[in-house]
C-alpha cells in the first residue's frame, strides 16, 4: 500500500507540473511534441492533435517536449519554443513550478474548508527541565505570537518555529486569559533544535493541551482486553488520580508490572471501574510493563470561521509558511547549519506517503501539499536543466540583449547536471542509511 500511495502522489504531482508547462506552451502557440509522465520506454501512448501523450516505465518524473528546444530541430518561426521572446520562454518555464504552488494552495484551502476545527495554541503542562517550565508556563497558557507572526493554531506555532530555526525568538504568551509577559532568548541552549533536526515546540517543552484521553485499539488476548477495556472508553482517573497526560500514564503502566491499576472510565455516558494488571515481557520481566492498548488524546481546539476570507487567508498563510520553511531548510543545508542527512530520497518520500495515508485522507492531502511545494522550490533552484536555470537564461538574455552562446550553455548544463546528480546521490545514500 505504501508503494501505491507513493506512486499515486508522484504521478499526480508530476502531471500537474507538466500540465503547467503544457498549457503555458499552448497559450504561446508553441507546438508540444510529447507530454510524458515518467521516463524511459513508454508503457502506453496515444497521439492526439499533434502531441504524443505517454505513460513511461520510470515514474519518478516527467517532461514536456516542445518544438525548437534542441538545436537538431528545424524551428518553425510560429510554433517553435526557441523563436519565442525571452518573456514568453520564461512564462513557459515558470508555469510548471507555479502549477505545483497553486495546487498546494488549493489542497490547503480544501483542508481548511473540510476541517474548520483546528488544534489550538493552548499549552499543556510543560515537560520538566524544559525552557517552558523554567519560564513559569503552565497548563492553559496560550501562545499568541512568535515574533511578528500571529498564532491561532498549533500548526501556526510549528510553522513559525521551524521557519525561525536557530534565530533569537520573541514568544508572546497569554497566561490563562491575561497577557502577562513576553520571552526573548538568544542563547542557543534554550532555543536550538537537536543536532540534525528542525526546531519544534517540543524542543522548548511545549505540548498541545489535552482535554480528554481515550482508549484506542485494544490488542487481542492482552491485559486490557482481559480487564474489559474497549476502544472509545474515556479515561477519567487511574487509582483515583485524575489523568489526561498520555506520557504520565504510560510511565505509570511501565513501572507497575503485576500491580493492579484501577481505571475509572466513561462508556456510553456511564461511569465504570476496571482493574487492569500490566504485564512485563521478556525474561524475568526485564521489559517495561504494558497493558496492550493504545491511547488517543483529544486536544483543545479552536473553531476557525468557515468563510471565503478565512479560507483564502489560511490557505495563503500555510502555503507561505511551508514554502518559507522549505527554502530556509535548503539554505541552511547549503550553509552547513543543517545536516544534509535531512535530505530524503524516494524511499523517505514513500515512507511519509504511507504514514500520512494511514492517518487519513486529510493527512495525505496535507502531505501532497507539502510535497508539491517541495517540487516548486526544487525546480526554482537556479541550476541549468531546472526551470530556475531557464529563468536565469531568460533574464540574462533580456539584460544583455542576446542569448548566451551555445558552447557556454552546454558547459553550464554539464555543471548543473553534476550538481543534480550529487544531490540525488546524497538523497539516495540517506535513504540507504535510514532503511537498510
Amino acid at each position: 500500500m505504501t508503494l501505491m500511495y507513493f506512486l499515486l502522489a508522484i504521478t499526480f504531482l508530476v502531471f500537474v507540473h507538466e500540465l503547467g508547462h503544457f498549457l503555458a506552451a499552448r497559450s504561446c502557440g508553441v507546438r508540444v511534441l510529447s507530454f510524458s509522465i515518467g521516463f524511459g520506454p513508454a508503457l502506453a501512448s496515444v497521439q492526439w492533435r499533434g502531441t504524443e501523450y505517454r505513460l513511461a516505465m520510470i515514474p519518478l518524473g516527467g517532461y514536456v517536449k516542445m518544438l525548437g528546444e534542441s538545436s537538431e530541430q528545424h524551428a518553425d518561426p510560429t510554433e517553435s519554443f526557441a523563436a519565442q521572446s525571452p518573456l514568453r520562454r520564461a512564462w513557459i518555464s515558470l508555469a510548471g513550478p507555479l502549477a505545483n504552488l497553486v495546487l498546494a494552495w488549493l489542497l490547503f484551502a480544501a483542508l481548511v474548508w473540510q476541517q474548520p476545527e483546528q488544534v489550538s495554541a493552548k499549552i499543556d503542562t510543560p515537560e520538566p527541565s524544559s525552557w517552558a517550565h523554567s519560564r513559569g508556563l503552565e497548563s492553559g497558557d496560550r501562545v499568541m505570537a512568535v515574533g511578528n507572526t500571529t498564532i491561532q493554531t498549533w500548526r501556526d506555532l510549528e510553522m513559525a518555529l521551524r521557519v525561525a530555526g536557530n534565530e533569537p525568538l520573541q514568544l508572546h504568551f497569554e497566561k490563562q486569559g491575561m497577557l502577562e509577559f513576553d520571552r526573548k532568548d538568544g542563547t542557543a541552549p534554550l532555543i536550538q533544535a537537536p543536532e540534525g533536526d528542525l526546531l519544534n515546540p517540543r524542543a522548548l517543552g511545549l505540548r498541545p493541551m489535552v482535554v480528554d484521553l481515550f482508549i484506542g485499539q485494544v490488542v487481542a488476548q492482552s491485559p486490557a482486553e482481559a480487564a474489559g477495556l474497549q476502544a472509545g472508553d474515556r479515561l477519567l482517573s487511574v487509582n483515583t488520580q485524575p489523568i489526561r497526560d498520555a506520557k504520565l500514564l504510560i510511565d505509570l503502566i511501565r513501572r507497575s508490572a503485576d500491580q493492579s491499576l484501577v481505571f475509572e472510565l466513561e462508556r456510553d455516558g456511564q461511569a465504570l471501574q476496571l482493574a487492569v494488571r500490566p504485564v512485563a515481557d521478556g525474561e524475568a520481566g526485564r521489559q517495561p510493563a504494558r497493558i496492550g492498548a493504545s491511547l488517543h488524546p483529544r486536544f483543545d481546539t479552536v473553531q476557525m470561521p468557515r468563510d471565503w476570507l478565512n479560507l483564502v487567508a489560511s490557505a495563503s498563510i500555510q502555503t507561505w509558511h511551508v514554502t518559507e520553511l522549505t527554502v530556509s531548510s535548503l539554505w541552511r543545508m547549503l550553509t552547513g547549519e543543517l545536516s544534509w542527512r535531512q535530505l530524503g530520497g524516494p524511499l523517505s518520500i514513500a515512507d511519509q506517503a504511507g504514514q500520512s495515508a494511514q492517518r487519513g485522507a486529510g493527512a495525505y492531502l496535507g502531505f501532497l501539499a507539502v510535497l508539491s511545494i517541495g517540487l516548486f522550490v526544487l525546480n526554482m533552484i537556479p541550476l541549468p536543466m531546472l526551470d530556475g536555470g531557464h529563468l536565469v537564461y531568460c533574464a540574462i538574455e533580456i539584460l544583455r540583449g542576446r542569448a548566451l552562446s551555445e558552447a557556454l550553455r552546454l558547459r553550464l548544463q554539464q555543471l548543473g547536471l553534476t550538481a543534480i546528480l550529487a544531490l540525488t546521490m546524497i538523497a539516495l545514500w540517506n535513504d540507504f542509511s535510514r532503511f537498510f
